[in-house]
Order: C-alpha cells, then sequence, then structure tokens
C-alpha cells in the first residue's frame, strides 16, 4: 500500500460539508455551517434506497403571525418527486442550533440549523437545487408479519388487573412504527431493535404541563450522583452535619454544629488554598 502525504488531508476534509453533499458546484448556500444537520425518513418499498434530499426552496413567510424562514427539502427517487418537507425557521432564532421538524405524506423529518440559517445572504430566498449528502436519508423497509397489542383501556388500569392488560389480536394492515422521545427503533438485520438512550428520538421532553420547566432547568444530578430507579436521591450528613427535608419547600436544611463549625473554619483555607 502506497502512503502519500495527501492522505492525512483528504481523510480531514471527508464529509467536510455534511450535511450538504460535497464537490457540487452550486452557490446558493454560502455558509458551510449554516444547515448543521438533516435527516429523513422514507416510508414504504424503496429496497435500493436512491432517494435523495435537495434544498430546492427557501423563502421568508408568516405561521401563526411570527415570521418563519421556510426551508422546503424535496425528496426524489430519480427524477420523479416522492416527498416535500417544510422546515420552519424563527427569523428570531438565537445563536445556539435550532431543530425544526416537518412531517409529510410518506416521509418525516428533522432539521438542525445555525442562526445563519435565516439570513438571505447566507441562504438566499428561491434557492433550489442544493443537494444533500447520500446518507440523509433512510427508507424504511420494516416488514413486520405480526404485532400484538395490549390492552390500553384506562379503566383495565385501574383495576389492576393482569389479564386484562394480556396480549390481545394482532394488529394487521399497514403498521408504522415511530420514533418516541428518548427512544429510536432501528433494523439491525432481520431484528427491529429498541435504542433507548438521553435525547434518542424526537429528543427530551423536560416541559411538564402548565409549568415552566425545561431541560434547562431540570436538576439532574447532585455533584454527580444520579437519582436510582424510584427518582430519588438520599442525602445523609455525618461528622456533624444535619440534613433536614423540608418537603412543604421543596427544599432541605443542611446545618453544622458548632465541632463541625470550628473544623471547616480551620481547614478550609488551608484546603481551599490547596495547601
Amino acid at each position: 500500500m502506497i502512503t502519500t502525504l495527501a492522505d492525512q488531508y483528504l481523510a480531514q476534509n471527508a464529509g467536510r460539508r455534511y450535511p450538504l453533499a460535497d464537490d457540487t458546484p452550486y452557490t446558493e448556500v454560502t455558509s458551510d455551517t449554516a444547515i448543521l444537520d438533516l435527516r429523513c425518513v422514507v416510508r414504504g418499498a424503496h429496497p435500493d434506497n436512491q432517494i435523495r434530499a435537495y434544498l430546492t426552496n427557501a423563502v421568508q413567510t408568516t405561521v401563526a403571525i411570527k415570521p418563519v424562514k421556510r426551508l422546503t427539502v424535496t425528496l426524489r427517487d430519480g427524477s420523479a418527486t416522492v416527498d416535500t418537507l417544510n422546515f420552519d425557521i424563527p427569523m428570531d432564532v438565537s445563536s445556539q442550533p435550532y431543530v425544526s421538524r416537518a412531517v409529510g405524506t410518506v416521509a418525516t423529518g428533522e432539521m438542525t440549523v445555525s442562526a445563519a440559517a435565516v439570513s438571505a445572504t447566507v441562504i438566499p430566498n428561491r434557492a433550489k437545487d442544493v443537494p444533500f449528502a447520500w446518507t440523509t436519508v433512510i427508507c424504511d423497509s420494516l416488514k413486520v408479519m405480526s404485532v400484538r397489542s395490549g390492552n390500553t383501556d384506562e379503566d383495565a388500569r385501574d383495576k389492576d388487573d393482569a389479564d386484562s392488560l394480556a396480549v390481545t389480536d394482532a394488529l394487521t394492515g399497514e403498521i408504522l412504527l415511530a420514533e418516541g422521545r428518548n427512544a429510536e427503533p432501528y433494523l439491525d438485520g432481520n431484528r427491529l431493535r429498541l435504542d433507548i438512550h438521553k435525547g434518542a428520538g424526537l429528543g427530551e421532553n423536560c416541559q411538564s404541563l402548565g409549568s415552566t420547566q425545561t431541560c434547562d432547568n431540570v436538576l439532574f444530578s447532585i455533584n454527580g450522583e444520579k437519582p436510582g430507579s424510584d427518582g430519588e436521591i438520599r442525602i445523609v450528613g455525618e461528622n456533624g452535619v444535619t440534613v433536614t427535608p423540608v418537603p412543604s419547600e421543596n427544599a432541605i436544611d443542611i446545618t453544622l454544629d458548632k465541632e463541625a463549625c470550628d473544623r471547616l473554619s480551620k481547614e478550609c483555607k488551608t484546603a481551599c488554598a490547596g495547601g
């Protein structure tokens, strides 16, 4: 095998425009960091996985009285249009990556962009036929012979009756397995597997109904300690430290006795100074 000085350079530049296609003579998208990611799943029989994605239109419009930049992605099998997905990006999107999702007739998609995506100089209005990389489109070739369903009747659940939740008749007809939050089905050979991890599929859903809770203000761990399977963390005091729960305030009260206070005052300065 012959190694040249160019090998390392070529390896470092492989996929440099992802998710846009490399080495394509177009200038519509002037920044490689405007569109950060794209993935589309197409349902139906496409065994050769020849479907390609193209940015066929970009235009500022209004959705629910809010101005957005609409990026239209057309999925094509050869010259035939398979589906069209419209990704709406708020014009006031911050510098943080923004994720937009779209649902078509036979396809679903998710696009991640930077704030530059709403700029008319980066992605001009009416930009068209900008190809994405091959790997941005996945064809769902899943074939299921039989799927059985459990009874989800709320009355049956209230009765806590094991028999009422038993597996019932097999489902028939076309069955769609879609991504959920923190869960993502995928094919491994002829096996269907479910990948479950934080942020998988449609991502996290930290918002609780009727509150301002978001993924940014949820406490996931304390000093690296995560809760157990019951969702609780035990904080136990020792050596003069007392921990008292205050359920009415959703808080805990941590106090030190005189001995612990004296020890802290003597040792903290040296310890904190690294001595």
